[in-house]
């Protein structure tokens, strides 16, 4: 069984990557409790059920800035799946990676890059679409950038490292 590496014995790169993915695993078990009781990203609209208030009222803030949340049209559903299907497994497979200093391996990095990709592009559609809605204010545009610039910012710094471990390899 791979060994557990002492986090101060990585590099201040790979240390904030950890601490990156850790985040975004925590928002993907907060985006569980919203979507779990609804039945799945389609029938967030219409849920009902203590459990699905719960989770709505956790998720206020968002539904107000978000245009699309709370109505979750296919293509926003669609891309909400491949995030809860392949882009948020990964990420806890990355995390397994850094923290056993195997991040190096160049099947990692080459699928690394390719999620990382992925999910800076479905993010960089969403934030088009968001920011053409005629009922997103200048305030919200703002709040957006805040609340998922992380899902844009996190995948550059992720290709940037897996990049620069190829290159040094050479």
């Amino acid at each position: 069984m791979p060994r557990l590496t002492k986090i101060t014995e990585l590099s201040t790169i790979d240390q904030l990557i950890i601490g990156i993915l850790v985040l975004f695993l925590f928002v993907f078990a907060f985006e569980l409790f919203l979507v779990v009781p609804c039945g799945g990203w389609e029938n967030l609209e219409g849920c009902n059920g203590a459990s699905a208030d719960a989770a709505k009222a956790a998720w206020q803030g968002y539904y107000e800035i978000d245009p699309y949340w709370g109505v979750m049209p296919d293509w926003y559903a669609n891309i909400m799946n491949a995030q809860d299907l392949i882009y948020n497994p990964f990420w806890s497979l990355a995390l397994f990676m850094f923290l056993t200093n195997r991040q190096d391996t160049p099947w990692f990095r080459t699928a690394m890059i390719l999620v990382a990709t992925a999910t800076m592009t479905t993010s960089l559609l969403v934030f088009a679409t968001q920011f053409v809605h005629p009922d997103v204010t200048t305030f919200m545009k703002i709040a957006l950038l805040q609340v998922n610039g992380p899902w844009v910012m996190a995948p550059m710094l992720f290709i940037y490292r897996m990049h620069r471990a190829g290159s040094t390899a050479s």
